[in-house]
């Protein structure tokens, strides 16, 4: 196996860097907007999904934590993250503002086979797994082998932040321009802070099971809850 720690910082994170921060959001602006929450999960899970098969070949799938773990702490954490954010969920539900803020007109103009295609593959396949391999397995095992755990958790975390602008600002659907950019600054905020936990689960937990069973009960759950939402209340322009 290439030992990963000989690589310089531009071979091993920068195109990882330009990938995490421009593909995304680049394909995000260039979709119209109907294509974009079928188009461009597909698109960068595919990307992404041969870019960790690769890191895999040549680093060993150990390596990049998709080979080890402990099972039980993938479904304690799984669980425990359903419970609080169906918890969440009801509460913002009941409240007119949140059940507003919530909502994603997109997910719930979709019909019932298109939505759970969208729930339940889409989400946890072209989605959570492809970027806790990218982010948690491959990202993360370059960042380590050059900074000390401190400082690659972080800036992992950042990277995977900024990931979410172009989601952001579609998931912010028609509210105002000033509704825009809150709505995108909060979700880089929200998804930097997330991302430095799961780089902690990681590293705890020993593999990226674990960061994929608290991301995908969080993704998959928030979009049930956003579909409620939306159909319940319209998103205010």
């Amino acid at each position: 196996m290439i030992d990963l720690s000989t690589m310089t910082l531009a071979a091993a994170v920068a195109p990882l860097a330009a990938y995490a921060v421009v593909f995304q959001t680049v394909l995000y602006m260039s979709l119209p907007a109907h294509l974009r929450t079928r188009v461009a999960p597909l698109v960068t899970g595919l990307f992404g999904a041969g870019l960790a098969l690769g890191a895999g070949l040549l680093f060993g799938f150990e390596r990049i934590g998709l080979l080890g773990g402990n099972p039980r702490a993938v479904l304690l954490w799984g669980g425990i993250t359903v419970v609080v954010m169906c918890a969440i969920g009801m509460a913002m539900l009941a409240h007119d503002h949140q059940r507003s803020w919530l909502a994603h007109q997109p997910l719930a103009s979709l019909g019932n086979a298109d939505a759970f295609t969208q729930i339940f593959v889409r989400i946890p396949v072209f989605t959570v797994l492809i970027e806790e391999a990218f982010f948690r397995g491959v990202l993360h095992a370059a960042l380590m082998a050059l900074y000390p755990v401190e400082i690659a958790i972080w800036l992992g975390a950042g990277l995977f932040g900024l990931w979410h602008i172009g989601p952001g600002v579609d998931q912010a659907g028609e509210r105002s321009a000033k509704g825009r950019a809150l709505h995108t600054a909060l979700t880089v905020v929200a998804t930097t802070a997330g991302g430095a936990f799961l780089v902690w689960l990681r590293v705890e937990t020993g593999s990226i099971w674990a960061p994929v069973a608290v991301h995908a009960s969080i993704n998959m759950t928030l979009a049930l809850f956003t579909r409620l939402a939306a159909r319940r209340t319209p998103i205010a322009a």
